[in-house]
């Protein structure tokens, strides 16, 4: 890390880097080390762009793997970006996203739903409280929408403090 932050302009550190993200969980590792090489590099390293971006779209939501791959020919991506994330060096999040984005990912959100399906089943109403705050807080539709629906794929019908946060979610004009 010390070595990409010295001297950002050297494939090799981002290459190394990339690896290690691609050995976390989730995405969102990959999208900010991804991030940081189409910041620091330009356009004499397409191709190197284009070889770290083939190892990542695996990992990638479809959607961002092809902005990237839009990314490929153009100098270098502004510093502050919609494609960084909270795990790049280099490049910065862009405030232009939506609030569910800068407050969490994609894969935080489902981590988030499978928990308090979980807790659920155990009848744990104090993490359920907890979910419901930070769908509330955060706008994570996300987290609350999957978790509804693996809630109501085995109960009848949830307690009524889920209704009010889905009504109140529902109110905000934010897309996931």
């Amino acid at each position: 890390m010390r070595q990409l932050l010295q001297n950002p302009g050297i494939p090799d550190s981002h290459w190394t880097r990339l690896l290690a993200a691609l050995e976390l969980p989730g995405a969102e590792p990959v999208q900010g080390a991804l991030a940081d090489i189409f910041f620091a590099l330009d356009a004499s390293h397409a191709g190197f762009k284009r070889q770290a971006l083939q190892r990542a779209s695996p990992r990638l939501p479809g959607h961002i793997a092809r902005w990237f791959d839009a990314q490929l020919l153009p100098d270098r991506l502004p510093r502050i970006t919609a494609l960084a994330t909270r795990w790049s060096v280099l490049a910065r999040p862009s405030a232009d996203i939506s609030t569910r984005a800068r407050r969490c990912s994609p894969d935080d959100s489902r981590s988030l739903a499978q928990q308090v399906v979980l807790a659920f089943a155990r009848d744990d109403g104090q993490a359920q409280q907890e979910f419901l705050h930070h769908c509330i807080t955060c706008h994570d539709k996300l987290a609350f929408m999957l978790a509804r629906q693996a809630l109501l794929r085995t109960t009848a019908k949830l307690p009524p403090h889920w209704e009010s946060v889905s009504l109140a979610l529902e109110q905000t004009m934010e897309l996931v």
